[in-house]
């Protein structure tokens, strides 16, 4: 492979930034530069940014999603993620490597959804593409026809008037709700 680079000054040093990684030979880069190129995915990310502004966006992640994939899924509304798909910016190893000791032991520990889902980044887990699918379009039911229309709205089961009266008088002990 190769890189493109350009020269800068900066504090008195002469430092080389890097502009792309071209991995020569490869099949992503046959008839023009893949996913290896830096640039291009920097304008992915922007225009993933910009859509969270202008549209519903949802990722479904079926497999290991790693570096920019696993970042535009970040910049994204909603992530439905299967159980056994991690999303990673780096693998185990090398952050193993970089800590000079072995902390983690599988992508899982790093992105796996029990790591997503508390922090907010993944909205649902599913086991399998079926259930997947039902999750997606489970969500676009939610989604309005276009940006200035209403969310579709359903009708009640039940009637329900807004000025029924409340029977129900709270316990002045502890009690669970639920019971």
């Amino acid at each position: 492979g190769s890189v493109e680079v350009h020269k800068i000054q900066q504090g008195g040093e002469e430092r080389y930034v890097l502009d792309a990684i071209i991995g020569e030979g490869m099949k992503s880069t046959k008839g023009g530069i893949g996913v290896e190129n830096l640039q291009g995915s920097g304008l992915i990310a922007g225009e993933t940014s910009r859509a969270y502004q202008d549209t519903f966006t949802l990722s479904y992640i079926t497999g290991r999603s790693v570096g920019i994939g696993a970042y535009l899924n970040r910049l994204g509304q909603r992530n439905i993620q299967m159980v056994s798909s991690p999303m990673i910016l780096t693998g185990y190893a090398a952050l193993n490597k970089l800590l000079g000791k072995n902390v983690y032991s599988s992508q899982d520990q790093l992105g796996g959804p029990q790591i997503m889902v508390p922090n907010g980044v993944t909205h649902q887990v599913v086991r399998d593409d079926q259930e997947g699918m039902a999750a997606i379009l489970d969500w676009l039911s939610f989604v309005p026809k276009d940006i200035s229309s209403p969310p579709p709205i359903c009708q009640p089961a039940g009637m329900d008037p807004w000025d029924r009266d409340v029977d129900f008088e709270p316990s002045l002990l502890p009690y669970d709700p639920r019971d």
